[in-house]
């Protein structure tokens, strides 16, 4: 059976691809969830998956990007995120917006997907401490106190994730670029 069971060069490079993305998920969560969270700069708690999901994304396309989005959101909600079952929904949701949003109004270059980030990032975070607001017992102040400043600074993992993403992406040729 497995004689007949032949995958082109391309299926074996897209793979490739695809093993390269998971591959750094997973180091960027083990960064987020062991170095970060024991170390939190400056205090505020660092996110630098969402951000990777996002340029993810928006390099691949709202197709195969939101697909990798959904996938690497419940994975990340099963490792133990923090309210993980609502960014299920909101990253892929947000990361194909901007993933159509780039394509259609924007290029998919740097600041273009900075922006995304960031939105998408902001609305996950924003609509997180919604719930903890209304859940838990949560102040209103502290969404300027400590979710805006750990926001900020986790939009500053976007260069150090999107340039290895755009080189990822590369693999196998521009299909859709």
């Amino acid at each position: 059976m497995l004689k007949h069971f032949h995958l082109t060069r391309r299926q074996w490079i897209a793979a490739l691809k695809w093993t390269i993305y998971a591959l750094m998920l997973l180091l960027v969560l083990i960064i987020q969830d062991v170095v970060l969270s024991k170390h939190p700069p400056f205090g505020r708690s660092l996110q630098p998956v969402p951000v990777y999901i996002v340029c993810v994304c928006v390099r691949e396309g709202p197709e195969r990007g939101g697909l990798f989005a959904l996938i690497a959101s419940v994975f990340w909600c099963l490792s133990g995120a923090d309210y993980g079952n609502l960014s299920v929904a909101l990253l892929p949701i947000g990361s194909i917006l901007g993933a159509v949003l780039c394509r259609a109004v924007l290029t998919v270059r740097f600041l273009p997907t900075f922006l995304c980030c960031a939105a998408v990032c902001l609305l996950n975070d924003s609509v997180i401490f919604a719930f903890k607001l209304v859940l838990t017992a949560v102040s209103p102040d502290q969404y300027y106190r400590m979710l805006l400043p750990g926001w900020a600074l986790s939009l500053l993992s976007v260069p150090v994730l999107y340039f290895p993403v755009k080189a990822i992406s590369r693999i196998g040729g521009r299909n859709d670029l």
